[in-house]
């Protein structure tokens, strides 16, 4: 079975409906973008301009919009909303969503939104913008490549600075009394984005990421941090199953051909794995908890919002080897291994066989990942 006959076998068990047959959450497919300046003309007019492309494409689907108040969408109104935003000064507060639902006690199908920061505040806000497509449109001939070209639009749109994409649980607009529901399944789904409240991230993920899913974006200056682009390449090099995603103001990097659900008994996503130990020394160190309390149930806390955060930290593999190893250590545990230090670099070491250095590398010190046993 492959990923995607995997993902549509799991997929009913992530839907709930209401007894009057509500969809009241869903399973989606998302990308978050974080970004600067959101505050200016020129970035609300790009911004604005995805919205119009959204509008256009998804129009039929579209019932929703929310500015100001939740109200029926019409193109009166949405012209409307446009108008004032593109009026609007450095400190106007500008938040705008477009959705397939009725009303805000449904989940969404379709849906874009984002929020801007406020020129007084400068970088120590960030602003983001939000897509939600159906993950089925991953099983249409061109629905990857759809997303794909939408990730790779929305990122030069905003010049992103960093951002993520995969499955994620869509909750209704008001989400409150279905965060329990969100809580549950990301306990039982590494590759469940948990990401119902983005604008509280907007405060924290400045100087660092939130982390990987199937798309991981990271702007030009996370970029450096990393070594640079060529680095990054050399560093997946030896992985047929990480692909690099170039866009203006940075890279995509795509952890496998679809995204995964990552069921608990499956064990971890081993291409999300192997980009999570590159990029995880940019992910923000003490974040805060990703969900308020909740008077309606089990919420993420503080203990709860750091596994969650590590959860691509584990090791992939049943022998429990650690995820990394420095060069001149012998091999412990018999399968494939690979270093961002050279290109080409992923091989099968025996158990106990010293694992090589190479001198000259960019990259700096030469270490070796755990790529799989096969």
């Amino acid at each position: 079975m492959n990923t995607l006959e995997k993902l549509e076998q799991q997929a009913p068990a992530l839907a709930f409906e209401l007894p009057d047959g509500k969809p009241v959450v869903r399973l989606g497919l998302i990308l978050t973008l974080y970004f600067k300046r959101g505050y200016t003309s020129d970035t609300k007019e790009n911004v604005l301009a995805c919205f119009r492309r959204f509008y256009e494409e998804y129009q039929t689907q579209l019932k929703c919009l929310v500015y100001g108040r939740h109200q029926k969408l019409t193109f009166a109104n949405f012209e409307k909303a446009q108008q004032t935003i593109s009026k609007s000064g450095g400190n106007d507060e500008f938040s705008l969503f477009l959705g397939s639902a009725p009303d805000e006690a449904e989940a969404d199908e379709y849906s874009l939104s984002a929020m801007n920061s406020f020129e007084i505040h400068g970088d120590k806000l960030r602003s983001y913008i939000k897509l939600v497509m159906p993950w089925s449109i991953l099983k249409e001939p061109d629905g990857r490549s759809r997303f794909q070209d939408w990730a790779v639009y929305l990122c030069n749109q905003v010049k992103a600075e960093h951002g993520y994409g995969g499955l994620s649980s869509i909750l209704p607009y008001d989400y409150h009394g279905y965060i329990p529901t969100e809580y549950q399944l990301a306990q039982q789904y590494s590759g469940l984005e948990v990401d119902s409240m983005p604008h509280a991230s907007s405060i924290e993920l400045l100087d660092t990421v939130k982390g990987v899913n199937w798309l991981t974006v990271i702007g030009e200056d996370f970029v450096g941090l990393l070594g640079g682009e060529s680095s990054l390449r050399h560093a997946f090099s030896g992985r047929g199953d990480v692909e690099i995603i170039p866009y203006n103001n940075g890279l995509i990097i795509r952890a496998g051909e679809y995204p995964e659900l990552g069921k608990l008994e499956d064990g971890l996503p081993s291409s999300y794995v192997a980009v999570n130990n590159i990029v995880k020394q940019i992910r923000i160190p003490n974040p805060d908890q990703l969900h308020p309390y909740s008077p309606y149930g089990d919420g993420f806390e503080e203990d709860s919002t750091a596994r969650w955060y590590a959860r691509f930290d584990q090791e992939d593999n049943p022998s429990k080897t650690p995820a990394r190893l420095e060069a001149g250590q012998p091999c412990s545990v018999a399968g494939y291994w690979f270093s961002p230090a050279h290109a080409d670099s992923r091989r099968y070491f025996n158990q106990g066989e010293i694992l090589p250095s190479f001198s000259g590398s960019s990259w700096g010190d030469t270490l070796w990942y755990w790529s799989g046993a096969e």
